[in-house]
């Protein structure tokens, strides 16, 4: 999760961006809109109803954050929307089965930013 936090604080934008402040638009958006999503999680089974479509936010995100590498954006400081999502992981973590269906939900993302 904290690798998520890290990351997700860079607040990037996408693919085909040619500026900064495209690219954090983007990944701000992306960001509220995940936190939001995961805000209506109330059980394990809203959860998993739900892992496709976190599962692509996910995946946007780290379409983003690939897309700031080309840029080389500096790293900024956590915005509210960052700060939502942590919460929310941080709350669906504590979910019995939880972190690992969020794990789940991340791991192509992940791999996607090891690359």
């Amino acid at each position: 999760m904290k690798y998520w936090v890290l990351l997700l604080g860079l607040f990037l934008g996408g693919c085909g961006f040619s500026n900064f402040a495209d690219l954090r638009f983007e990944g701000e958006a992306q960001t509220k809109k995940l936190a939001e999503e995961l805000k209506r999680i109330e059980c394990k089974e809203d959860l998993q109803k739900a892992l496709p479509a976190i599962k692509k936010r996910f995946n946007k995100i780290a379409d983003l954050l690939v897309a700031a590498r080309e840029i080389e954006a500096p790293e900024l400081e956590p915005s509210f929307a960052s700060e939502q999502l942590f919460v929310e992981l941080a709350r669906l973590y504590e979910m019995p089965g939880g972190r690992d269906l969020i794990e789940t939900a991340q791991s192509e993302a992940v791999c996607r930013l090891r690359r």
